[in-house]
């Protein structure tokens, strides 16, 4: 075995063992041939000092990243991971298309331009922002509609929409925070707002997940979860305007924190009575709790740098309680995930089934 062939193997190993016992041979020696010359001085320093090209590395890596996420014929273990990454990232789309709703909605109530609903209060101008910082704020509302249409693509079944819908609404939602940098000093930029960015485009990211072999999802308990999350967030945006001068001492991550205990307590309780069944929520779940604490610990580190003027004296302590339950229910979901998937097969029954075409 040359040199060559060792690190080609080596970068095999990112595949599932499963995997490689079948279609390891096939192709270490696709890759061999790929760099074949008929020079024997070149092929004697290819096979001793030779590496896998960035392009050959970049597609083992994609290919094992869309093995683990549940391909056609995968081994029930990756089938469930895939489950339950599918499931966390309709979550995560429900929340954007509510909240790209609310804020448009909000933001054409707040700027007068909704004649049928009686006028908002007259708020306060932010300090020291230029007057096109308006303009940018109506048009970030507005395109974060684009999260609407994506998540009705996707729990309709229309995968490749919803990725053009939800690739374009963060692309968009990018190049508005650049627009930012030039229309408002960076110093205002909070956490909160790069860990949202980065969060929308690990969703993007993410839509592998939804494949050809996947089957549409339920369209009616989404559509039922995207109304109730609506509601929710109409009635603390509502809160939040009615009370700007003394703001109530839940904040944004707060409410999230709130939710994500709540539905995790549902589900824990539901579990303890179905203890031999394996439902692809609990590591859904633990996906999520992961992502809310991060934007908890991102806000009260928000909180440190820019203080706490302007927010409830309480919120801090309570933002600490906050992170403590959600690390706590992180940890148990975690846990819970861990002993459940470990007790899937990681060897599918027909292991040629296990495709190693890409999937869409």
């Amino acid at each position: 075995m040359t040199r060559l062939e060792e690190r080609y193997r080596r970068v095999l190993r990112l595949l599932p063992a499963s995997y490689r016992q079948v279609w390891e041979e096939d192709m270490v020696s696709a890759f061999l041939e790929s760099g074949h010359t008929d020079d024997p001085e070149t092929a004697e320093f290819l096979a001793d000092y030779g590496r896998p090209s960035w392009p050959e590395v970049a597609s083992i890596v994609v290919l094992a990243v869309r093995l683990r996420i549940g391909s056609a014929g995968a081994p029930p273990r990756y089938a469930a991971w895939g489950e339950a990454i599918r499931l966390a990232l309709l979550a995560g789309m429900l929340v954007n298309a509510a909240v790209g709703m609310v804020v448009a909605l909000m933001t054409l109530w707040l700027a007068r331009m909704i004649p049928l609903i009686p006028a908002p209060p007259v708020l306060p101008e932010p300090p020291g922002y230029p007057d096109s910082w308006h303009r940018l704020s109506l048009f970030t509302a507005l395109t974060g509609l684009l999260w609407l249409p994506a998540f009705l693509a996707l729990v309709s079944g229309r995968w490749a929409a919803a990725r053009r819908l939800g690739w374009a609404a963060a692309g968009i939602a990018m190049v508005s925070a650049a627009a930012t940098v030039v229309v408002v000093t960076p110093q205002r930029w909070s956490g909160e707002f790069l860990y949202t960015l980065g969060v929308d485009a690990l969703l993007m990211l993410a839509l592998a997940a939804f494949h050809r072999g996947v089957a549409p999802p339920q369209r009616r308990p989404w559509l039922a979860g995207f109304g109730v999350c609506t509601a929710v967030m109409i009635g603390y945006a509502w809160l939040q305007v009615q009370s700007m001068t003394s703001p109530p001492p839940l904040d944004w991550a707060g409410l999230w924190c709130l939710v994500l205990v709540a539905a995790a307590a549902a589900h824990l309780a539901g579990w303890a009575r179905r203890r031999d069944r394996f439902t692809a929520w609990t590591p859904a779940l633990a996906i999520l709790a992961f992502a809310v604490l991060g934007l908890r610990l991102v806000t009260l580190l928000d909180h440190a740098r820019y203080g706490v003027a302007g927010w409830h004296p309480a919120t801090v302590p309570l933002g600490v309680a906050e992170a403590f339950a959600v690390a706590v229910v992180a940890f148990v979901l975690t846990l819970l995930s861990a002993r459940t998937l470990r007790r899937l097969p990681a060897t599918a029954n027909d292991a040629t089934a296990w495709s190693s075409t890409p999937t869409r």
